[in-house]
């Protein structure tokens, strides 16, 4: 079709046109990129939020980890991690701070886990210090590690929706900036296309344009020709010219009147030309500055356009971009063939719609994610390298899956067999985990691959070509100085120089590595082995981002080890402790048996009578040992719930004759005081051990006893569906509020001072009631007022089938 140009301005509006939209077409690019920029920077401050939440959660559990080591070796070393870890917190705290400023929700988290690690902090403080005046037991309380726990619990929670939320907000970001770049493109492909059409339909309106101008220039020519001619006519004809004189002065002047326009329209069509190929040179200028690979195809797939970009990805799979242009595309890299590249290009043009789709190319060792734009004539591919997002997020999975195993168990050997499996796949083909034993010698504890048939393969060339540790690179070298190698290419000089003969170098041949990676394992200052990764001709190739990753990956496992270790020192620690209480308390028994069985006789007269004030010492001698027997008999019973060796012997009883033994045993000392017992339990059928059930009976009785200096002492019982309570009532000198949860506490007594007491006692009894209790699937609690008096109920699972209790004891 034919384009008319109906005026002058018409035309000089035409000739503005391309430059507009390359304006428009450059706005546009510049407001993308400040887009992209931003999401960039909100990424950056997300992924600084949850590596510091982990690192704020990691110290936390460093400092209870040291704290509890501390309190069970009572070695002031174990504190090192915790005092660290404190100082460390308060800079995460700080640095999280900054990076959630603006977002009120994340502040209000960051504000509880501020509150909440103090309150943390000050049960730990409180523990140590127990446990640096000698209340070990106090301080290692099941009450109070059950109140830590809550406190890391609500701390492990509030962590988890930070990170959760700065998840959430990556994803959403991710999302928009793949849409962001991908509408930028579409943009900028749609107007070069527009551009370029523009341009041929203005370049055209010019040539129609000159082509009239020739026209009427000949046309010019012809009517000067008639003009002589007349002329000459006129000359002979004198009267005839001087009629026709005016109509010609008019035709001049209307032909002098069409040259001046047609010199004006070329003038303007060769300003349009200059103002099109100016917007063509500004639109290839865009391309060329854009970080992502462009190419450009006509409707038979041979190259018009390829851009900088994408000129650096051909020249890195071997193919010279200057060769390029007008060639086939299948033809020039007949590999992308059966790909799906080629599947989602075709897709894309047939269906004439954009493609967006992301994939891994072994030869570039990058992630690309590819966008197939189809035009009218034409199809412009972009691809961006997403090789650092894509391995950031598979770290920060590797990193969690890693975290999650290493405390799952104390066993760190499975452990870092699973955290290597974790690792082989999309960090590594290879991995290794060699350990260095406390006399420095190096062993190979773990070596991971998909296959587990190469797993055996690899132990057996291990048996034939032990590793050597003593080299100046290699694992040796790593562990002995703590810093890390990194071989992003190996090359066969390299094999050959590692090889000890021909076999072995053939072996490392058949491996194909392509490279390597090696890490320390650092915890608390010390290189406990090193990581090994290995990439074969398939994989990665190895990069700073990648020994990152695999430290952190090293460090977290090199603290789960050192984790276990300490678990073990402090488990050995307690079992020396219980070993010992046990030795001594039979050492004290033994002298004690013997002054109970000199005073029996004595009492009985083997060698003579004795007299009444003899017979009295006597019997406080008696008194004396049997309250230090009880004291050893605790502090046994004590001993072995602590190291988990007390055994239950179920067998079926009844409560009533239960609680009537223990009160025949208490009745003298209740005697002693002046207290009445009054018994209102109701029997009930137990299948539980009776000797633990009446010690229980006989420690509450007497403490209700040691504690009351009036009035009575009732035992009660009620059966609760599946279970009976036991209550022992008495009008005693009550427990504050504050203290109710404490007297359970090993070693810890309602008179805390040594000096005032007006009972004795180790201060186990309440501990070692409620320890049993639960061993037996029951418990022991308590209500009190102080001056009024308290009641401890013991309360026990009944036997299922067993009848209603009936009757009650007196």
């Amino acid at each position: 079709m034919a384009l008319r140009l109906p005026g002058a301005a018409q035309r000089r509006v035409l000739a503005l046109v391309p430059a507009v939209l390359v304006l428009l077409v450059g706005a546009l690019a510049y407001e993308r990129a400040r887009s992209v920029v931003a999401d960039v920077q909100e990424v950056g401050r997300s992924h600084a939020i949850i590596e510091g939440a982990d690192a704020l959660l990691t110290r936390a559990v460093d400092a209870e980890t040291g704290q509890r080591a501390y309190l069970l070796t009572g070695d002031e070393t174990f504190l090192e991690p915790y005092i660290g870890a404190r100082a460390d917190i308060a800079l995460s705290l700080d640095s999280l701070r900054v990076l959630v400023r603006g977002e009120p929700s994340q502040s209000a988290r960051l504000t509880t886990i501020k509150g909440l690690i103090p309150e943390r902090f000050a049960l730990l403080d409180t523990a140590i210090e127990l446990r640096r005046h000698g209340a070990a037991g106090e301080a290692t309380s099941a009450t109070r590690l059950l109140a830590g726990k809550e406190k890391m619990d609500q701390l492990r929670g509030l962590v988890t929706d930070l990170q959760g939320r700065e998840r959430t907000v990556l994803a959403e970001r991710g999302v928009a900036e793949q849409r962001s770049v991908r509408n930028a493109s579409l943009a900028v492909g749609a107007a070069a296309v527009i551009a370029l059409l523009i341009s041929a339909l203005v370049n055209l309106a010019f040539a129609r344009a000159l082509m009239e101008r020739d026209a009427a220039n000949a046309a010019l020519n012809e009517v000067n020709e008639d003009l002589e001619h007349q002329s000459e006519e006129l000359e002979m004809q004198a009267v005839e010219m001087e009629s026709q004189a005016a109509e010609l002065e008019a035709t001049a002047e209307d032909l002098r009147s069409t040259n001046e326009e047609l010199n004006r329209t070329t003038r303007t069509a060769e300003h349009a030309r200059d103002a099109a190929e100016g917007a063509r040179l500004l639109l290839e200028r865009v391309l060329e500055n854009l970080p992502d690979s462009a190419n450009v195809f006509d409707s038979e797939w041979r190259w018009t356009y390829v851009n900088p970009s994408g000129s650096r990805i051909l020249s890195a799979i071997g193919i010279d971009p200057a060769q390029v242009i007008g060639k086939v595309l299948w033809d020039a890299i007949p590999r992308l063939k059966g790909t799906k590249f080629e599947t989602e290009t075709l897709r894309a043009v047939r269906e004439s719609r954009v493609v967006d789709y992301e994939e891994y190319s072994p030869e570039l060792d990058a992630w690309m994610e590819n966008s197939i734009v189809p035009v009218s004539g034409a199809v412009m591919t972009f691809s961006r390298n997403i090789t650092r997002r894509k391995r950031e997020e598979q770290g920060s999975r590797l990193l969690s899956d890693a975290s999650r195993v290493l405390a799952s168990t104390l066993d760190y050997e499975k452990t870092l067999q699973a955290v290597a499996k974790l690792a082989v796949g999309d960090l590594a083909d290879w991995c290794a985990v060699d350990l260095a034993d406390e006399d420095g010698r190096v062993r190979q504890v773990v070596v991971a691959h998909k296959d587990e048939a190469k797993i055996k393969w690899a132990k057996e060339l291990n048996k034939r070509y032990p590793p050597e540790y003593g080299g100046q690179t290699g694992v040796g070298h790593v562990i002995r100085t703590g810093q890390a190698e990194i071989y992003p290419d190996i090359t066969d000089e390299m094999l050959t120089a590692a090889a000890r003969d021909g076999d072995h170098l053939s072996i490392m041949r058949e491996l194909q590595i392509r490279s390597a990676l090696v890490v320390p394992m650092i915890a608390r200052g010390r290189t406990l082995g090193a990581l090994t990764l290995i990439s074969t001709s398939t994989g990665r190739r190895y990069g700073e981002l990648d020994q990152a990753l695999a430290m952190e990956l090293a460090t977290r496992a090199a603290i789960a080890i050192d984790n276990a270790q300490l678990y073990r020192s402090a488990l050995a620690a307690s079992d020396a402790k219980s070993s010992f209480l046990a030795t001594m308390s039979h050492e004290l028994r033994t002298p004690l048996n013997a002054i109970i069985g000199y005073q029996s006789l004595l009492a009985e007269g083997i060698d003579g009578s004795l007299n009444a004030p003899q017979l009295a010492q006597l019997a406080r001698i008696r008194a004396g040992a049997d309250h230090l027997l009880g004291l050893i008999d605790e502090v046994l019973t004590f001993s072995r719930l602590e190291a988990g060796k007390e055994v239950v012997r179920r067998a079926d009883v009844q409560l009533g004759s239960i609680v009537t033994e223990a009160l025949t045993m208490v009745t003298p000392l209740a005697d002693s005081k002046g207290l009445h017992l009054r018994n209102e339990t109701m029997d009930a059928q137990l299948v539980t051990d009776s000797g633990k059930v009446r010690q229980i009976i006989i420690n509450l009785l007497s403490n209700a006893i040691k504690f009351s200096d009036r009035g009575e002492i009732v035992v009660r019982s009620r059966v609760n569906g599946e279970s009976v309570a036991v209550s022992i009532v008495d009008d005693g000198i009550g427990i504050a509020a504050e203290n109710l949860d404490r007297i359970f506490d090993p070693f810890w007594q309602v008179e805390q001072r040594s000096t005032t007491r007006r009972v004795g006692g180790t201060g186990l009894g309440l501990s070692v009631s409620r320890s049993l209790a639960r061993l037996l699937g029951g418990d022991v609690t308590v209500a009190s007022t102080v001056e009024k008096g308290s009641t401890f109920t013991l309360t026990l699972p009944v036997k299922r089938g067993a009848p209603a209790a009936t009757g009650g004891l007196q």
